[in-house]
């Protein structure tokens, strides 16, 4: 008889227990998803994806983890979101995926990913892009540099010859007097 209280006690305590930590985990995930609205009204979507996140991550379990998922993945792909984060934004839609949808959700779901796909290969060609870009700016303003270099040589050398030219015809002209000079004598 004393066993059979002593277990009813520890199963009473044991499920006044349970309610409790569910009790809190509720209150949590209330908690979050409150803030996580508000923010995401006042256009805070940085904080509103995180708090999100953080419902998806500490409460997979709970009963908003489905909304949790796919909030913070539309969130982390808004554009609008200084905090837009495509490697996030597809974790969470393929999180999203996982879970039981309808198939137009599903679809739509798909459509998100390819196109997340999609932009990150034509941000990964674009920085190429501007890569080459930037090193063919730095190669022309280079030879930029070479060529007004070698135009102001050039302009230097001109300026020289022409002196050289003008003292040669001097010493021409002095050559002519002294053979004339010579002649005359």
């Amino acid at each position: 008889m004393k066993a059979l209280l002593w277990v009813a006690c520890a199963a009473v305590l044991a499920a006044g227990c349970a309610d409790t930590a569910t009790r809190r985990m509720d209150e949590a995930v209330a908690y979050h998803l409150r803030m996580a609205d508000s923010l995401e009204q006042e256009m805070a979507l940085r904080e509103a994806a995180h708090h999100y996140a953080a419902i998806a991550d500490e409460y997979p379990q709970s009963s908003a983890y489905p909304t949790a998922v796919k909030k913070a993945a539309l969130l982390y792909a808004n554009e609008f979101n200084d905090a837009r984060n495509d490697s996030l934004a597809l974790r969470w839609f393929t999180a999203y995926l996982d879970l039981p949808l309808k198939k137009p959700e599903r679809e739509n779901v798909q459509v998100f990913i390819s196109l997340l796909h999609r932009m990150k290969g034509l941000r990964e060609e674009l920085a190429r892009k501007t890569d080459v870009a930037d090193s063919l700016g730095v190669a022309s303003r280079r030879q930029g540099a070479a060529l007004s270099s070698d135009a102001r040589r050039i302009q230097e050398l001109e300026g020289a010859l022409q002196q050289a030219q003008g003292e040669l015809k001097k010493i021409k002209e002095i050559d002519l007097g002294l053979s004339r000079n010579r002649v005359r004598k």
